[in-house]
């Protein structure tokens, strides 16, 4: 009798492969996401790769934030309508940057605010 092959089901593959668990890739991507909320409930995982995307999550969106409302005050000047759209785009950049490492199984600091939660 000729034996079977069973297709290999999506988590046995990525086990083998060293990949990062659903379970992992979700909490990666909602903590870029909904930074810096959702980054602050997992930065105490015990998971040291959610960890640590969940702490640069956080210092990106706190200083996302921040951003945003400087460009609104500014928009009150003009100078912000000009500037926010850039802002947003940087934004918007950092978090699928992240979204991508983390998925890819790396560690990536956002330069300049990366080092601002350790």
């Amino acid at each position: 009798m000729a034996e079977e092959k069973k297709a290999a089901s999506p988590d046995s593959i990525s086990s083998k492969s060293g990949s990062n668990s659903s379970d992992q890739t979700l909490y990666i991507v909602l903590a870029w996401l909904f930074a810096p909320v959702a980054g602050a409930f997992f930065m105490k995982d015990q998971n040291d790769m959610i960890q640590f995307h969940a702490k640069q999550s956080v210092s990106w969106g706190i200083v996302s934030l921040i951003g945003h409302f400087v460009c609104f005050l500014l928009s009150f000047v003009v100078i912000g309508a000009c500037v926010w759209p850039v802002w947003s785009l940087l934004d918007t950049v950092v978090r699928i940057v992240g979204i991508v490492k983390g998925l890819n199984g790396e560690k990536w600091e956002v330069p300049v605010v990366g080092g601002l939660i350790k």
